[in-house]
């Protein structure tokens, strides 16, 4: 009766890395919307005509976007590159789309880095969004070396 209500529905690729995740209820909140392509970034809002304008908080090189913000806005990729490099993982910083694609075949791994490896990526993208907004609403913005320090990402690192 059960699947019959649901009926049928393809499983999403990333769905380990939400349901296999040991990181804080907020950031998995925040990365399944990500997933999703729900956050609401400047580009979204602009097609809403909430906002005039779209250019990145954080960098200001580019329009922002949930692709630029992660990971191609240099805030960001200076923070998962930090990560990485921090895990051992030598590999250059890719879109979001070959993250993604990286982070589905690590969460089939089992090791405990691989494990360190996905909650850091959760906690990445929710520590970047908190940056984010601190910038958009705030006007501050701590740099990524400070983000670094502190939070739940120095925690596991």
């Amino acid at each position: 009766m059960y699947q019959l209500l649901m009926g049928s529905c393809e499983k999403v690729r990333w769905r380990r890395l939400i349901s296999h995740n040991k990181s804080s209820p907020k950031s998995l909140l925040i990365s399944w919307v990500v997933m999703w392509g729900r956050l609401p970034t400047l580009d979204r809002l602009l097609t809403w005509k909430v906002v005039d304008g779209n250019v990145c908080p954080l960098c200001y090189g580019s329009l922002e976007s949930v692709q630029h913000l992660f990971f191609e806005c240099g805030y960001s990729a200076a923070i998962w590159s930090h990560v990485l490099t921090s895990l051992h993982f030598n590999r250059p910083v890719g879109q979001l789309d070959s993250e993604l694609i990286w982070m589905v075949r690590a969460a089939k791994r089992t090791g405990d880095r691989f494990k360190l490896l996905l909650m850091l990526f959760v906690e990445c993208i929710y520590g970047i969004w908190l940056q984010r907004n601190a910038k958009v609403f705030t006007h501050a913005c701590s740099s990524p070396q400070d983000m670094l320090k502190r939070d739940q990402i120095q925690t596991c690192l």
